[in-house]
């Protein structure tokens, strides 16, 4: 190593082929709001496939272009919730999780699972019965995706995430056109 390139290292900066794969927050916020983002539209699937919202009233038409115009705009406003449960929740389990596994042992999936867990807990009031157990759970996978957001993980995730999403929605129109699935 030259003094040159021991003087930009000491300054802080990396020589360009060094690789920067570690963590950091902006890559595990993404990453959360990208996990939350694909759990509501599974959500929204599974809604559609099971819940009220596939049976149109008499006189309706099922699915109108004005719906699919706002379906954007959903998207666009579906994000800010998944950035501030992100921001508030997420991450901080994530990183009190990891601070636990240090200080007291243990994995840090347990851990993370635990205050998940916790943190679902406190939405009892908002929705009892088993609308928090669901948040729990959307909490918790949300977690255990964020640790290990790194460098090409964002990418990696979308791609996989799109594709269990169009798979939830093949089999559950699958499922309601042959009859599997009673909506």
């Amino acid at each position: 190593m030259s003094g040159q390139d021991t003087g930009v290292r000491e300054a802080g900066f990396r020589p360009v082929n060094e690789r920067d794969d570690g963590r950091t927050y902006s890559r595990m916020l993404w990453a959360s709001v990208l996990a939350l983002a694909l759990e509501g539209a599974v959500a929204l699937i599974l809604l559609v496939v099971f819940g009220d919202a596939g049976q149109p009233e008499p006189g309706e038409e099922r699915l109108s272009a004005l719906t699919l115009l706002a379906l954007p705009l959903l998207t666009v406003v579906w994000l800010l919730p998944a950035f501030a449960v992100s921001a508030a929740l997420v991450l901080p389990i994530v990183l009190l999780g990891e601070a636990l596994t240090r200080r007291l042992g243990g994995r840090p999936t347990g851990w993370h699972l635990l205050l998940s867990t916790a943190a679902g807990a406190l939405l009892w009031p908002l929705a009892a019965g088993p609308g928090w157990l669901v948040a729990t759970v959307c909490l918790a996978a949300a977690v255990l995706v964020t640790r290990h957001a790194r460098r090409g993980y964002f990418v990696a995730l979308l791609v996989w995430g799109t594709v269990t999403v169009l798979t939830v929605f093949l089999l559950g129109t699958v499922g309601l056109h042959t009859g599997a699935i009673e909506a």
